[in-house]
């Protein structure tokens, strides 16, 4: 399927170490849902803590946060492979070597949960790593 073929590429990236889900909902639109999306996985300080397995949860509710969709904090929670990491605009505590141990396998799993709507949105994406920029700087096209 073409969301199969979508899914390989991603897992073939040059010098790609994690495939990277992110979901989001609870948005009024899907095009608000799919802003965050887009963003959180074109982030580079997230993709790179997605590399250094760093649960990072500011990194990634800035990025929602600078999309352009309107929210408060409180309307915002966030599970990284089904680990609280934030929740109603709070960070909460959790035990980083487990949530990172949980990122070392190679799949991540955002999750933004909102509270202001019905609407969701799903972008996959991969890491960015130190090889990847090796292997793009060490040639001209």
């Amino acid at each position: 399927t073409c969301r199969d073929l979508a899914q390989k590429i991603i897992r073939d990236a040059e010098g790609a170490e994690h495939f990277v889900t992110v979901n989001v909902k609870g948005l009024p639109t899907r095009a608000e849902a799919a802003r965050i999306a887009k963003i959180v996985c074109e982030s580079p300080l997230v993709k790179t803590a997605i590399t250094g397995n760093d649960p990072n949860w500011g990194r990634i509710v800035s990025a929602a946060g600078y999309s352009g969709v309107m929210f408060n904090e409180q309307d915002c929670s966030l599970k990284v492979n089904d680990h609280s990491l934030y929740e109603s605009g709070t960070p909460v505590e959790f035990d980083e070597a487990t949530v990172s141990a949980a990122m070392k396998t190679g799949e991540v799993v955002i999750d933004l949960q909102f509270t202001l709507g019905e609407e969701s949105a799903t972008y996959w994406t991969c890491d960015l790593t130190a090889e990847y920029i090796r292997l793009n700087a060490d040639y001209t096209t």
